[in-house]
């Protein structure tokens, strides 16, 4: 079989991996009430728990389950009236609160003491070991409606991103991009960059996707090893996804130095991407085929190898470690991952050529 080039990075539509991402960006620039509610030092169940913003009215509503728990989350950072209601509908607690951008949580809320000027039970919160809520100076008020303006600001260069990317208007989509991590330097969000890499790769902009692509992977693995600086607006990174994240953005550099030319640099990128990628069934694919290209026979076989034990349903990787141990001279294990590769996929786009090879063993 003459030596044909098969590098065949999975074309996934990057709209749709973006759009699946950025719904869960503006979710995280919203913070929340955490809290637990006791009568006679007991869980109070089923209560009705009533957030209103004064702002616009609106109100957001959940109740406190077996163990007296509730949470409302998707609020904008800011103040908010927290009622608690009986069964009768009548107010068992009402404080004003404070939303950060993050889920804040309160002290237990205890509704058997009454206010200290009297009147109907449930004033201010109550808890053994809680503290008072610190009053905020002007500076700090101050300081929060500033960060709360700006991440108004970043939630619609947000929605202004998606859009751009559901109308694959890639250019536009850069724009607000770049705004967004240009307004939060030290954001934590590796998915931004991701996003940024992924629109320039789109505009065939390739240096400026390697450069977006190496913030985003130096990011993802400070958070995936723990190491990542605190940041208030990304209280909870997942570790997990971000390692993923990072091994997705070095597949995709490995792509982009193959359209570059820059082979060495491309098989080190599927290399390393295999190394972090929780599932690196792809890059160990790409991997394979850069080093089939590169009549590395061997190393080719090796890496499809990994690829099919990372996931072994993946069709064309059996197909290409049976072709690559065949130009090896290795005949017996050619046979054995090409007829897998039919077993697989008796119809696919190398069904005959893997016909026509195991004829000639």
């Amino acid at each position: 079989m003459k030596r044909e080039k098969i590098f065949a990075v999975t074309a996934i539509s990057a709209a749709l991996i973006l759009m699946g991402g950025l719904a869960a960006w503006s979710q995280g620039y919203t913070g929340g009430f955490k809290g637990k509610v006791q009568k006679n030092y007991e869980p109070a169940k089923n209560l009705q728990v009533i957030c209103t913003d004064p702002n616009t009215g609106r109100q957001y509503k959940t109740k406190t389950d077996k163990n007296g728990e509730f949470a409302i989350v998707g609020l904008q950072p800011g103040g908010y009236l927290l009622e608690i209601l009986g069964d009768n509908k009548e107010v068992l607690y009402r404080k004003q609160e404070g939303v950060q951008a993050d889920l804040n949580l309160l002290p237990t809320i205890e509704l058997t003491r009454p206010e200290a000027t009297g009147g109907t039970a449930g004033g201010e919160p109550y808890s053994a070991n809680a503290k008072k809520s610190k009053k905020m100076t002007k500076e700090e008020q101050e300081a929060q409606k500033a960060d709360a303006a700006k991440l108004t600001s970043m939630n619609a260069l947000i929605q202004q991103a998606q859009a751009a990317m559901q109308a694959q208007n890639w250019a536009d989509a850069e724009k607000a991009l770049k705004q967004l991590v240009a307004d939060d330097p030290n954001t934590t969000r590796w998915e931004f960059y991701k996003a940024l890499g992924d629109s320039q790769r789109n505009q065939q902009h390739l240096p400026d996707a390697i450069q977006s692509y190496d913030k985003g992977i130096q990011v993802a693995t400070a958070l995936a090893s723990g190491t990542a600086p605190k940041d208030p607006h990304n209280p909870n990174p997942d570790p997990a996804k971000a390692k993923a994240g990072a091994g997705q953005m070095l597949n995709a550099e490995g792509g982009i130095y193959v359209d570059m030319g820059k082979n060495d640099e491309a098989i080190a990128a599927f290399k390393k991407g295999a190394e972090i990628d929780p599932n690196p069934a792809l890059a160990y694919y790409n991997l394979c085929a850069m080093e089939f290209n590169s009549a590395k026979y061997d190393d080719a076989a090796q890496a499809c190898d990994k690829s099919v034990a990372a996931d072994p349903n993946k069709a064309d990787a059996w197909f290409f470690k049976g072709a690559a141990l065949s130009k090896a001279g290795k005949g017996p294990q050619a046979a054995e991952a090409l007829n897998k590769y039919l077993q697989l996929d008796p119809n696919g786009s190398h069904a005959a050529q893997a016909k026509q090879m195991l004829a000639q063993k």
